[in-house]
């Protein structure tokens, strides 16, 4: 058996799944508008702006490497998807090879580590990661840690330092694309213990410097993450967790009904057949994982590697004001475990086929997944593709309408997407962005009582317990500009204070409280707005300029002057504000 030309047969049929999209493929509305489009961080390439992506969050991911890799796309081909797209193809190529690479040495079976590889290249769970362009973060962390153990490995082969320093600085970059490949390195003790080569003081050696990283990146991610933490509970968490699981598993072995959208519909509660059965489904594995590991150490090895890929992503439930118990992406590198476990368990059974037989069996499993993932792969051409695909696995699902609206609405079909916008609202009176869309709408044309009422409906229908997020803030927003057109002061710093209010961490509702507050000569209440709002945003030269000119206007001349050199700083021909400081200090001499 040629094991080369059988990889570059698996590259070759990947290519001719995925090309076509990296040709056709938009950018859609879930995402990548956060993250790409309308990202400035982004849509720059210079020490500034690469500062700020390795100091901020995304907006609760720490993911500056990602963000990196976009800066230097938007700096070559601007907003066009193509390069994305191609990058995360050619990204997934490069795990296909290190998977093999990584599991011919783990296993020393060449043939286990190519069959395994093929089902993780042609596996159509992983669509959502290479076709997604946000899905940057889990493929480059993905191919990253890959690479880390396969140099890894090498340290271990050769006992180079200079390979376990590659490995370990390699495993910090795949930290920076996305935390969640956090606990993977770990894996191996593991497969140390189930092999027989287990040693303590050899294990602190090699593992210590692995996680001091690793404390350390999980305490940034944990930071990032405040929102569930406080929103779900213990048990909550668990049955999630057990839940989440048996999809992947499910879903692995018949990948079927696939799509952006896994909502949690009913109430999470251990009474509920669906997770008292998850939760059985886990311990029943765990304990066959457990009796078998002397047999088949690397089925336990696999489900353990799968269990540790996941594990980070169970923070990941909540997502806005909608709990999500699985995405496929997350399963992207958790899948090589689950392949590698199955194949080791059926391995003994295709053994003993005749090897004709066995090519026939192999082929017919490369030709279904291969199929079911192109067919997969065409929901990810656009907007209207990726959310009518959510509809049909999940039909009247409120947040998959309102985003086809907003898609159909795009298109020009106003008339579609103000029912969509309808429809998404009767079937959750609390999804604020539909009552949003509506107002904009409205407002566009020129409705502006209708659109001051749909956003105060909206605002009304939000629960007196749910914590706030973006639309709210948004929707308040708007009701204060619509507010403040049609004169009504008062009523409009009011539903800004109010943005404020139930968002404090929002730079938005600091902004814009701000802005209004100065635009009335409120002058000491708007300084502590734009205060509060540098607080989050310090590099932020308009809302500055702004600072330095609510307090000239106080007499506040010293710290006027101050914030003006800090704009000068930054841009040292922005507006007026060379001389405004030269003004204020000649003011301050006198």
């Amino acid at each position: 058996m040629n094991a080369r030309r059988i990889l570059l047969a698996i590259l070759a049929l990947t290519v001719l799944m995925y090309l076509p999209g990296v040709f056709r493929n938009d950018f859609v509305t879930l995402d990548d508008m956060l993250l790409i489009t309308n990202n400035d961080k982004v849509h720059r390439l210079n020490p500034e702006y690469i500062w700020r992506i390795f100091t901020s969050y995304d907006p609760e991911l720490y993911v500056p490497l990602t963000l990196l890799t976009y800066q230097i796309e938007y700096a070559v081909a601007g907003l066009h998807p193509f390069l994305y797209h191609l990058d995360n193809l050619l990204l997934h190529l490069g795990s296909i090879v290190l998977v093999f690479a990584v599991l011919k040495k783990l296993t020393k079976n060449e043939v286990l580590a190519l069959f395994v590889a093929g089902i993780f290249a042609l596996h159509p769970l992983n669509v959502e990661a290479v076709s997604w362009a946000a899905a940057r973060k889990d493929i480059l962390s993905g191919f990253l840690i890959l690479l880390s153990l396969w140099t890894f490995m090498r340290y271990r082969e050769t006992k180079s330092k200079q390979w376990y320093q590659w490995s370990l600085g390699i495993f910090t970059l795949a930290l920076l694309a996305k935390v969640s490949i956090i606990l993977i390195p770990f894996s191996l003790i593991l497969l140390d213990v189930l092999c027989g080569n287990f040693h303590k003081r050899k294990c602190l050696m090699e593992f210590g410097p692995f996680t001091g990283i690793a404390i350390l990146f999980g305490c940034i991610a944990v930071f990032g993450k405040n929102l569930q933490l406080r929103e779900l509970g213990i048990m909550e968490q668990i049955l999630l967790s057990a839940k989440a699981l048996v999809f992947y598993l499910w879903k692995f072995l018949l990948p079927t009904g696939l799509t952006v959208y896994q909502p949690q519909f009913s109430p999470v509660m251990i009474t509920s057949p669906e997770f008292l059965a998850s939760i059985v489904c886990v311990i029943t594995v765990t304990i066959l994982a457990v009796m078998l590991r002397k047999r088949f150490p690397l089925l336990t090895f696999g489900l353990a590697f799968a269990v540790l890929a996941i594990a980070p992503s169970f923070l990941n439930f909540w997502k806005k004001d909608m709990l999500y118990f699985a995405s496929d992406r997350y399963a992207y590198i958790g899948g090589i475990g689950v392949a590698l476990a199955l194949t080791t368990l059926l391995w003994p059974f295709l053994e003993r086929l005749a090897p004709r037989i066995r090519s026939i069996v192999v082929s017919v499993i490369a030709l279904l997944l291969a199929g079911t993932t192109f067919v997969q792969a065409q929901t990810w051409r656009d907007s209207t593709a990726l959310y009518t695909r959510a509809l049909k696995i999940h039909p009247g699902f409120a947040v998959a309408l309102n985003n086809l609206g907003a898609a159909t609405y795009t298109a020009g079909d106003t008339a579609g997407a103000i029912s969509l916008y309808e429809e998404a609202i009767a079937r959750d009176p609390t999804l604020t962005s539909g009552y949003v869309n509506i107002a904009l709408y409205r407002k566009k044309a020129g409705d502006i009582e209708g659109a001051m009422t749909i956003i105060q409906t909206g605002l009304a229908k939000i629960p007196a317990d749910r914590p706030a997020f973006e639309e709210e803030v948004s929707a308040w927003n708007i009701l204060g500009v619509l507010l403040d057109d049609r004169g009504r002061r008062e009523e409009a710093l009011a539903a800004y204070r109010k943005a404020v209010e139930r968002a404090p961490e929002s730079p938005d509702a600091h902004y814009n409280l701000a802005v209004t507050l100065q635009k009335y000569r409120i002058l000491p209440e708007a300084r502590k707005s734009f205060t509060a709002y540098l607080k989050i945003l310090p590099r932020d030269i308009d809302a500055r300029y702004r600072l330095a000119a609510v307090e000239a206007e106080m007499g506040l001349l010293p710290e006027a002057a101050k914030n003006l050199r800090g704009v000068l700083a930054n841009d040292p021909d922005y507006e007026k504000a060379a001389e405004h400081l030269e003004r204020i200090e000649g003011l301050m001499e006198e």
